[in-house]
């Protein structure tokens, strides 16, 4: 995915905010939602109270089809656009099938492309020499390799071939930190304050280095699935140690930033906390509970309609994304609705198509392939409704959840027992 700059704010959690009680899973009513939830005055007068239709829902799937269709009609156009983008060609289509409830169709018509696009990209490795790979090619080859062993048929030869490259270029990299460019013992230590003694620019530079930990994190994680790709004992702790890393950081608000809404700033850290939720779901195929991180979860909650104020619909749909992973939809939640809502007038003000429309400032500008897909690609995390993947052995939960523990309830609903309706009692 696109290195995106952020900035956060670090803070160890104390003792006494992790003792805090955990707020409401879903909530229907907003009278209900707790108070920092809640939208302005000004904003709540443009929201419809009116509960979630099944013509909504209707239109809901529409939006994901033509969605789906674009992205896939966008590649066929242009091939080099998969180039351009990379594995990024591939996650914009197969993220749609994650936890999915779609019909058996969508989802081969969604693989299909996905596996056409990663086909394009493994295609000039195949009569190569596995052993003359660089230590220069693990950071590209590791995710076509991930997506190898998921899309293509057990025992296909363009599996072995990658795989093997892959593993051929890390041990042309020699350790971790050449294959990452990080030495993570030395980067959490040298960040154990806030860096506000430095430039802006400068902060944002040395802090964009967190999102590629993310990054490895997932695909280090996802890669123990496989025992033929090669990891060293680091590259397995290596999930594990950044997601404790990010426990102990408050993520600045919206009520925590000057400027609020219309920062660059609050912009930036809200996308990070977008992807943060990424890692113990695995980009939102296994479940995600409030209690992994309470922080994370009371970050998109409040923050949720500073969001949708922001105006930034990529953003919007990225937390739509989590709170539904969570458990939460249109018909069970009131931000949900409020959300998909939103989501779906700018798909109707762009003539029914994603494409279309890109913002304000943006219309006449020269857009490139990430920033056109990208709109596309969020929509559909948005809208979707989904059942996570159970997180059982030898699956990316599965590993996640043995140094993750699940929340001591976990054998209830979660989504049941915490969900508020508009009587107030639970649902």
């Amino acid at each position: 995915m696109r290195w995106i700059l952020f900035l956060i704010l670090p803070l160890a959690l104390s003792s006494g905010s992790l003792a805090q009680e955990i707020e409401p899973l879903c909530v229907r009513d907003p009278a209900q939602m707790p108070a920092s939830w809640r939208p302005s005055a000004q904003v709540q007068k443009r929201l419809n109270p009116a509960p979630w239709s099944q013509s909504e829902a209707k239109d809901a799937e529409y939006a994901i089809k033509t969605a789906l269709d674009e992205m896939i009609g966008y590649f066929e156009r242009k091939p080099s656009a998969v180039q351009e983008l990379w594995d990024d060609s591939i996650e914009a289509l197969i993220q749609a099938t994650y936890a999915s409830v779609n019909t058996p169709e969508f989802d081969a018509k969604v693989r299909a492309a996905a596996r056409n696009n990663l086909t394009a990209l493994v295609t000039p490795y195949l009569n190569l020499d596995p052993d003359t790979a660089k230590c220069s090619e693990f950071e590209r080859l590791l995710p076509l390799t991930l997506f190898a062993h998921r899309l293509y048929r057990t025992n296909d030869t363009r599996t072995d071939v990658v795989t093997k490259r892959t593993n051929a270029a890390y041990r042309a990299c020699g350790s971790l930190k050449a294959a990452t460019g990080y030495d993570l013992e030395e980067f959490m230590a040298d960040r154990e304050g806030p860096p506000d003694d430095l430039e802006e620019a400068e902060a944002l530079e040395e802090l964009e280095d967190l999102f590629d930990l993310y990054l490895w994190s997932v695909w280090f994680i996802e890669a123990e699935v496989y025992p033929d790709i090669e990891l060293p004992v680091e590259a397995r702790a290596f999930g594990p140690k950044v997601w404790k890393f990010f426990e102990t950081y408050r993520l600045a608000g919206a009520s925590d930033i000057e400027e609020e809404t219309s920062s660059r700033k609050f912009i930036k850290i809200a996308d990070l906390a977008t992807h943060i939720a990424h890692i113990p779901s695995g980009v939102h195929r296994f479940p995600l509970y409030v209690e992994d991180m309470p922080d994370l979860y009371r970050f998109h909650r409040e923050n949720f309609y500073p969001v949708l104020q922001s105006g930034d619909l990529d953003l919007l749909a990225s937390f739509l994304d989590s709170l539904r992973q969570y458990g939460c939809s249109a018909k069970n939640d009131v931000q949900v609705r409020d959300g998909t809502r939103y989501l779906l007038k700018v798909f109707h003000d762009g003539n029914d198509r994603w494409m279309n429309n890109r913002g304000a400032g943006q219309a006449n500008a020269n857009i490139d392939d990430y920033d056109l897909i990208h709109r596309p690609w969020t929509a559909v995390l948005g809208l979707r409704d989904r059942q996570p993947e159970p997180p059982s052995a030898g699956t990316y939960g599965g590993i996640v959840r043995r140094w993750l523990p699940h929340p001591p309830d976990e054998g209830k609903s979660q989504l049941f027992e915490r969900s508020i309706d508009e009587t107030g009692s639970n649902d």
